[in-house]
């Protein structure tokens, strides 16, 4: 270890006025006039509350596993007390808010990433640190959204009520689709650390589950944007898309779902002709979509064997790349099955039902579809058909 307890505590501690004169900064660089006009309206009473809140999050890394349960428990509930305060003061700037807590986040995870990469040399433990630092920002985050919506309905009237419920809902509903990243960052922080204890250290197996793990980091930053965008409906992203190839996206995912998937009883299996399959659009995205359809096939998976078969095809008489991802899953029934894409619906008992209809707007963003058949006792297959861009050069 590198490192002293007090002194990456110090480090950190120092850090955070410096994170909060960047994003005040950034806040102020920014070209709408509302957002500069609020910050400097109200920048003591945020400086204060930001500050306050970094600083908890500082000393929630150097607490024991039960200590930091507690206070995960604890900073949820403060975040939803502050949504209700922030509802009754500042309800008419919700979108700035959002905006602050992105920018926010960013830049502290940025600045705290730095210091805990340069004083920790251990990967294991700088994945424990990274991993419960973005998982702080979004519990709060989600108890943010919730206690504002909670106090939102109480005044608006009902039209604009569901209009907002949504967007809080959504907002919420990122504490769902950061799991599946988490779930990785995790996993491979865990294989890591067990490879560190055998007589022989394999560096270019731990290389690769690093470069998995900070992919699925930059993942989880970009889940933020991508969250605001659909809560504006997606107006802005699109013109961030780039020309990417889906084998590789599949290859990661497949990666990735391989080291989660501990049981023998279920079986991933991927076909492909082609080694290139080029689309337009965001990696990243693709990505969690198909992690979030694999592993919907996975939690349908009962007491039998469970397969789940992916197939890559390009048509080349429609210019289209047909994705097929096909289970034996316990399937869905057809009540069901039309509801699937509805926002908040479910059929799971912890489900949040957020997941399939963040999906299906992220697959059509760039002209993509999704389709879902499914039969009871026999399992479901999810079509997602892409744009192919068939002649790009680089």
């Amino acid at each position: 270890m590198s490192y002293s307890e007090n002194e990456l505590r110090s480090s950190l501690t120092l850090a955070v006025p410096i994170i909060l004169n960047r994003h005040f900064h950034s806040m102020n660089m920014n070209k709408n006039i509302e957002s500069a006009w609020f910050v400097e309206t109200h920048n003591e009473l945020l400086d204060s509350t930001f500050s306050t809140i970094l600083m908890s999050m500082v000393e929630a890394l150097f607490l024991d596993s039960f200590d930091y349960d507690q206070y995960l428990n604890l900073l949820e509930k403060e975040g939803f007390e502050q949504g209700i305060y922030t509802a009754e003061i500042f309800g008419d700037h919700f979108d700035i808010i959002l905006e602050m807590s992105k920018d926010l986040n960013l830049i502290a995870q940025n600045v705290m990433f730095k210091i805990i990469e340069e004083m920790e040399d251990d990967s294991t433990i700088r994945l424990i640190f990274y991993n419960r630092l973005m998982e702080c920002n979004w519990t709060r985050f989600s108890g943010f959204a919730q206690g504002y919506l909670s106090n939102k309905n109480q005044q608006i009237d009902k039209l604009h009520e569901q209009k907002i419920a949504v967007m809080g809902q959504m907002a919420a509903g990122m504490a769902h689709e950061i799991r599946n990243p988490l779930a990785s960052i995790k996993g491979f922080a865990q294989l890591v650390n067990n490879r560190l204890y055998e007589p022989e250290i394999k560096a270019d197996e731990l290389r690769a589950y690093l470069d998995i793990t900070i992919k699925e980091i930059d993942a989880l930053n970009g889940l933020v944007t991508d969250f605001l965008v659909l809560a504006r409906k997606g107006d802005s992203t699109k013109n961030n898309g780039v020309v990417f190839n889906v084998i590789e996206v599949i290859h990661r995912v497949n990666n990735i779902v391989n080291q989660l998937i501990l049981s023998d009883d279920i079986i991933l299996s991927v076909e492909y002709s082609l080694e290139k399959v080029l689309t337009y659009g965001s990696a990243s995205q693709l990505e969690q979509v198909i992690l979030n359809i694999l592993k919907n096939s996975i939690d349908s998976f009962t007491a039998f064997r469970g397969r789940i078969d992916i197939t890559v095809t390009a048509v080349a008489e429609t210019n289209e790349i047909i994705l097929i991802f096909k289970d034996n899953g316990e399937g869905i029934s057809q009540d069901k099955l039309n509801r699937i894409f509805d926002p908040f619906f479910t059929t799971k008992q912890k489900g949040t039902g957020i997941g399939l209809s963040i999906c299906k707007q992220l697959i059509e963003m760039y002209g993509g579809h999704i389709k879902v058949d499914s039969e009871v006792q026999v399992g479901t297959s999810v079509m997602v058909i892409l744009p192919w861009v068939s002649d790009y050069h680089n």
